[in-house]
């Protein structure tokens, strides 16, 4: 561990420059990401992000937050910054960020980068706008054990606050990766996928009707625009989850979770 050094300025170059990731340009041109509270951090250090540089504010330090930084000698050299509770406050978007701000290096995935088992389960997401969505259903995504997310059709900003905020830092755990519907097309053709679209369409089947046990991905898009309609044509099966209410649909993140957790039953793994 290096010297710390200590910041009492809210001009200080580095509290600007983390502020500044705050902006999606910012963290697309520098490469980094900051993130709050004990546990996101602690979660992106054990899947191995390599952290840059962290700000500790002593005064407001938790007892979770003081456990992450027992952990950080193991993982090599950190430049750390003592800072005071004015500089703290003004670097911290959420309420309780537990005396942590660490900035991270992202981490970029390609479709061919994923290593998958066997009998992969996947989840593609297209038409995804709201950051806080993305969060959700990778958390969802996460307690159903996918083996990988696939963003499609859109430039993703994995690192963004909601995204980290609502996933819990679980997007650290997950494979995510951007692909247009083209290559993700190609990409099921190779990995010989069946491919469920969920959508309320007349031929849609309940989400219990159809069989996750080969490889397959879940295919889910925004609750407004739905998904393309080449996806519904190509799609082994459209499937939805009935609904019994005034709503004609759950939000993504919560209908991804009731399908995936599905395909788990069928598997035997819950």
């Amino acid at each position: 561990m290096r010297e710390d050094l200590h910041i009492s300025s809210l001009k200080n170059p580095r509290v600007r420059a983390v502020i500044a990731l705050g902006v999606a340009k910012e963290r697309r041109q520098t490469g980094l990401f900051a993130v709050e509270g004990a546990r996101e951090i602690g979660r992106a250090i054990a899947a191995d992000y390599q952290i840059a540089e962290l700000f500790v504010c002593t005064e407001a330090l938790s007892t979770a937050a003081q456990g992450v930084l027992a952990q950080l000698p193991k993982h090599g050299s950190v430049q750390r910054y003592q800072i005071t509770p004015a500089v703290f406050a003004k670097l911290a978007v959420r309420e309780s960020s537990d005396g942590l701000i660490a900035v991270f290096a992202q981490r970029v995935l390609q479709l061919a980068d994923l290593k998958l088992p066997d009998v992969p389960l996947l989840l593609a997401v297209q038409n995804l706008e709201k950051p806080g969505n993305l969060g959700a259903v990778l958390r969802s995504a996460d307690g159903a054990g996918v083996d990988a997310v696939i963003y499609l059709d859109r430039p993703l900003d994995l690192y963004h606050p909601q995204v980290l905020r609502n996933s819990l830092g679980t997007v650290f755990h997950v494979p995510v990766v951007a692909a247009s519907s083209a290559e993700m097309r190609e990409f099921c053709l190779q990995k010989k996928l069946q491919i469920f679209a969920a959508a309320l369409t007349d031929t849609a089947v309940t989400y219990t009707q159809v069989d996750y046990k080969k490889p397959c991905v879940l295919l889910l898009g925004e609750e407004a625009q739905g998904l393309s309609t080449d996806w519904l044509d190509q799609a082994t099966a459209c499937i939805k989850v009935p609904m019994l209410g005034m709503a004609d649909s759950l939000n993504v993140a919560a209908a991804g979770a009731v399908m995936l957790y599905e395909a788990r039953r069928q598997r035997s793994e819950i």
